[in-house]
């Protein structure tokens, strides 16, 4: 069975995500955005809207990637995790 010739990548959408991204100057440290995961401006405002989910609010765990744009979240779960 021969590929599909019109098929569009994950690869291709990337790369064309990445451009966007900086042609339009919508990325934030670390720069530039190609082959990783980026950061947006507004991304940790983004993550601070996580507080006001119900769901948030009951969980006992919560897993964070390490990816930069995903920072304000691990803050957020470090100041409203109750230790005992």
């Amino acid at each position: 069975m021969e590929p599909n010739r019109n098929c569009v990548s994950k690869q291709d959408i990337r790369e064309q995500i990445w451009d966007y991204m900086e042609s339009r100057n919508l990325a934030d440290f670390p720069r530039p955005v190609h082959h990783r995961i980026p950061n947006f401006k507004g991304s940790y405002l983004a993550c601070q809207n996580i507080r006001d989910l119900e769901v948030f609010a009951r969980t006992r765990e919560v897993k964070v990637d390490p990816d930069k744009p995903l920072e304000g979240v691990r803050l957020l779960a470090l100041q409203v995790t109750p230790f005992s």
